[in-house]
């Protein structure tokens, strides 16, 4: 395969592996000793990535690929241990979408050591294990993909002794969807913990300076949702896709919140551990019918909170569970973290996950990782099952991609230790 211009030459991951180093890769490297690089002092001006060629085709291992460095002082440098993935690692290659660049580096989740602190004044050191959720997919330098990815202060969360590198790399993007639905779609505040303060998302968005949001995802942070509609202690709240990663952080938060959870899952093949889960009532998705009768008796009829983790097809079917004749000036709130149904239904607020603010507005993506971090150390939330995939490191990617791919991961996370 021949060089792309600006990078280093790819190898095909079905080969073995060789380290060859094009011309123009070496003058990159070159431009970098030379440039006062913050990656001085003996650490790596190379290293190895999977690079996107093209949509629909296979990643390909790459050596020689500069590491990226720091641009402002809130951001590090890691040295990636494990990679969790995610269905939108496989579902953006084969689909085409959410690929900004080509070639591309991508991956939404790693953890590793900080191999490089902030420059500005931080809680993190050399050294320190961190979980870093890549939502900013556009800056490829934050990609997981690679052996060395930047972050910043405010998005990354340090990991406890008492969890797995592995286990780290199972959690980022889906708490920061599960706490930006249930706390700036919904309102509910992120649970104390331990004595310590809870976070408030819903007014800590409403209290930011004139600009402060970003335009597309303003409306749903400030205006989707009236203070006498928000989530409170003892509502309801069903989750479609109750198996999911982000199903489990939704739960685990509204279960801490004081909420009656109801997950829809498929009862044969996770009835055995969803069925256990403290404070959750398991409903047999596979008659999608019966189930939107039986949450409807549960809930006699009042559900107003909901949340899909699965597609339009199954919000549609969340949407006839909740009550739709607002009472008291109350709406209920539907959140789809993948799609939301195209029919509007007078009575019900269809939300969208304004994922953005977490790496756009500093504040509120260190209120996360600071809740996210209180949480782990104290062991408040159960973490999802992980799984290691084999071969590991960078170059089983695509192996690992491709068994999500035949569906034959479900229940618990996938993790490519590298």
């Amino acid at each position: 395969m021949s060089a792309i211009a600006g990078h280093p030459r790819a190898i095909d991951l079905s080969h073995t592996k060789t380290t060859v180093v094009s011309q123009t890769s070496q003058d990159l490297v070159e431009k970098t000793r030379r440039a006062d690089s913050p990656l001085e002092d003996g650490l790596p001006y190379q290293q190895s990535i999977a690079l996107l060629h093209a949509a629909r085709e296979r990643l390909v291992f790459t050596e020689g690929y500069p590491v990226p460095l720091p641009k402002t002082e809130d951001e590090l440098v890691v040295e990636i241990k494990a990679i969790g993935l995610n269905p939108v690692d496989w579902k953006s290659i084969d689909y085409n979408f959410a690929i900004p660049q080509l070639p591309y580096i991508a991956g939404r989740d790693f953890a590793g050591v900080v191999i490089r602190a902030p420059t500005a004044s931080s809680r993190l050191r050399v050294g320190d294990l961190v979980l870093s959720p890549s939502t900013d997919y556009r800056d490829i330098r934050k990609s997981a993909f690679q052996e060395y990815a930047i972050s910043t202060h405010q998005n990354v969360a340090r990991i406890p002794r008492i969890i797995a590198t592995t286990q780290g790399a199972s959690i980022g993007v889906a708490f920061v969807a599960a706490a930006l639905a249930l706390g700036v779609s919904l309102g509910l505040k992120l649970p104390d913990l331990s004595g310590e303060k809870g976070v408030d998302l819903w007014d800590a968005v409403r209290r930011l300076p004139s600009g402060a949001l970003p335009a597309d995802v303003e409306a749903e942070c400030v205006s989707s949702i009236e203070d006498n509609e928000r989530l409170q202690h003892g509502d309801h709240i069903a989750i479609y896709g109750g198996s999911s990663t982000s199903a489990l952080f939704i739960s685990e938060i509204a279960r801490l919140g004081g909420l009656r959870v109801i997950l829809l899952a498929d009862g044969v093949k996770h009835g055995g551990r969803l069925g256990e889960r403290e404070g959750c009532i398991l409903v047999d998705s596979h008659d999608p019918l019966r189930a939107i009768e039986i949450v409807r008796s549960i809930t006699k009829g009042q559900l107003r909170f909901a949340v899909d983790t699965v597609g339009k097809e199954t919000a549609g079917y969340l949407a006839q569970m909740l009550q739709s004749d607002s009472q008291e000036g109350r709406r209920s709130h539907l959140v789809g973290l993948t799609g939301v149904p195209k029919e509007k239904v007078d009575g019900i607020v269809a939300h969208s996950v304004p994922i953005k603010v977490f790496h756009e507005v500093p504040s509120i993506g260190l209120s996360m990782m600071n809740w996210l971090e209180r949480a782990l150390e104290t062991e408040a939330i159960i973490l999802p099952e992980v799984e290691q995939a084999s071969p590991s490191g960078l170059d089983g990617i695509n192996a690992a991609l491709d068994r999500m791919r035949r569906g034959e991961i479900s229940g618990r996370r996938l993790v490519v230790s590298v």
